[in-house]
């Protein structure tokens, strides 16, 4: 017989010690296919990107790799409605939010893409409401990591809370040291709020600020990691079971992670031209896999259920399951991101298909804060964890009226679209618009004969000038790389140009005032050629003031006549030297 407070075999007068038994390791799909889709995904992400980059060159390999994250993005917020529609009783019990939330994004996105083609003004400016979006991704991306880890860490003894505390932890450090690492992340986002909104958030960021708290982001990491290890011998000694399949998931998101967001020696040698963007849309893209192969698990758990499936069609395929329907699924996730991101010449439609995919993206979000949490008995259930619990969940949230719940939408959504808004307002109305539109307005009237207005408009390039050079300076600070680089010397020629010689002749000086600033405009020239020189020797993509891309041979021509401007208003007789 076995005594079941020790687990010692008991006979014959003898008590013979059996070793505890080990808890079996639970899968989302099954050991074979876990490996492949989750724990796996981030490797073999990006090996195909590396290969991608070395075989088609890093421009194309960069335009592949956003494209088909920019789809996969969108296709996978479909299995989340898909899961709402399919959960009778998770619907019911979250009726009004389901069906209220979605409608303040979308109505906001609609009428500001109706008042922009009323104002005859680009359709993609409405772009700027997936900032809210851009904010909210790394936190969503950060959770959905954590649930897999809790997913894959229920066969540890180990007290709940302090289990999913020290994994949340773990996550969270790590993650957010990987973030300021990269450099990229946070001045592009202050860039975009900027550049879209108005919003200068980015001046108030120095270079020496954001060395400190990146020293102190990875200071904290890595002391989790040292408390997380002794938490491991700790659970080991008590003989709660650890999780390796965990670890190894851990280890391949944030190792990957480290490699594809932060500068380093390895990923440029393997990939020349490998950029932070090219990394996060990789990596994003292992966050779609891992989140139709989740949803995938949850419906065939569901579909078992006819007290909580929808009956009909989404029953029907669910139970029957295999790898042609579970084929049929992802082409259906696919089709919808397709269909969302897909450019046409219709502006309304356009609009539509915006606010749509912004709606979209916020409900997935939002949607997932909630719908997932492990402790809810009906995901423990259908996801097959050990454990599992009965779906206790209250369902207070019926007698909820739909006053509140909208009230606490206008709160998480109508809020930060607001002012968001507000903010790109100030930017069409001219404040903010870039000096570049303003030259081409000032080109048109002057080759039109009207040289009153065409200086109006050279004196508001001026002024946008001085207002983006600071912005300009602080992204090369901050980041630098070769398109800022690049992008910074175009603006200081530029301004330069503006200021010595185009404002000088508006304004009526003599010619010996204008002489006089000679001087000061060939050391602008010399900073500008240095900055682009530099640019061009780093061998990465380049941009223009505007952000678009520049070809290396446009780049090295601007250089080219910075020099020959720098040779003919050199007051010495002979040319001047090129370094």
């Amino acid at each position: 017989m076995v005594d079941g407070n020790t687990g010692s075999s008991i006979g014959d007068g003898r008590i013979v010690a059996r070793l505890p038994s080990i808890p079996r390791q639970n899968w989302v799909l099954d050991p074979l296919q876990d490996s492949l889709f989750i724990i796996a995904a981030p490797l073999v992400i990006l090996s195909m990107a590396i290969a991608a980059f070395l075989l088609l060159g890093a421009a194309v390999a960069t335009t592949l790799i956003l494209t088909t994250h920019i789809v996969m993005t969108v296709a996978h917020h479909l299995p989340t409605f898909i899961r709402l529609y399919g959960d009778v009783a998770l619907f019911a019990r979250h009726r009004w939010t389901f069906l209220i939330a979605p409608l303040l994004p979308l109505t906001i996105a609609l009428l500001v893409g109706g008042w922009l083609i009323a104002h005859d003004l680009p359709v993609e400016n409405l772009l700027y409401l997936f900032l809210l979006a851009v904010i909210w991704d790394p936190y969503h991306f950060l959770m959905q990591h954590y649930g897999f880890m809790r997913v894959y860490d229920r066969i540890n003894t180990a007290p709940r809370a302090l289990a999913a505390r020290m994994d949340l932890l773990l996550c969270a450090t790590g993650f957010v040291a990987i973030m300021l690492a990269s450099g990229d992340w946070l001045t592009g986002l202050l860039t975009d709020l900027y550049r879209s909104t108005g919003w200068p958030l980015l001046q108030w960021v120095t270079s020496a600020g954001l060395a400190v708290v990146q020293w102190i982001g990875t200071r904290v990491a890595l002391g989790m990691l040292a408390a997380y290890a002794v938490y491991l011998l700790w659970c080991h000694r008590q003989g709660h079971a650890i999780s390796w399949v965990k670890l190894a998931l851990y280890a391949s998101t944030f190792g990957v992670m480290a490699l594809a967001y932060t500068p380093n020696d390895w990923i440029a040698s393997m990939a020349p031209g490998w950029s932070f963007k090219a990394g996060f849309a990789a990596v994003g893209i292992v966050h779609m896999t891992q989140y139709l192969a989740i949803v995938w698990r949850y419906n065939r758990g569901l579909a078992g259920h006819a007290d909580r499936v929808r009956s009909g069609v989404f029953a029907r395929w669910h139970q029957r399951g295999g790898w042609l329907v579970g084929a049929g699924y992802v082409a259906l996730c696919l089709a919808y991101g397709e269909l969302l991101t897909t450019q046409w010449d219709s502006r309304w439609l356009m609009v539509v298909l915006i606010a749509v995919g912004l709606t979209s993206t916020l409900m997935h979000y939002y949607f997932d804060g909630f719908i997932w949490k492990l402790r809810q008995g009906a995901n423990q259930q259908h996801l097959a964890l050990p454990g599992a619990t009965a779906d206790t969940a209250s369902r207070e949230a019926l007698a909820r009226k739909p006053l509140p719940v909208l009230a606490r939408q206008l709160l998480y959504f109508g809020l930060p679209l607001a002012l968001l808004t507000g903010g790109a307002l100030s930017v069409w109305s001219g404040a903010q618009t870039g000096y570049q539109a303003y030259l081409l307005q000032a080109q048109q009237r002057s080759q039109a004969g009207d040289s009153e207005a065409a200086g109006q408009l050279a004196r508001a390039a001026y002024a946008a000038m001085n207002r983006e050079l600071p912005i300009a300076k602080r992204l090369a600070d901050l980041a630098p790389s070769a398109a800022h680089d690049a992008e910074l010397a175009l603006l200081i020629y530029n301004q330069s140009r503006f200021e010595h010689v185009v404002m000088p002749h508006l304004d009526g000086a003599d010619a010996a005032s204008i002489a006089a600033l000679a001087n000061a405009h060939r050391e602008r020239i010399g900073q500008a050629a240095a900055l682009m020189r530099r640019a061009l020797s780093r061998g990465e993509a380049l941009a223009t003031t505007d952000g678009r891309a520049m070809r290396t041979q446009d780049a090295q021509r601007v250089l080219d006549s910075w020099y020959a401007e720098l040779d003919r208003t050199d007051p010495r007789p002979e040319p001047k030297p090129r370094p």
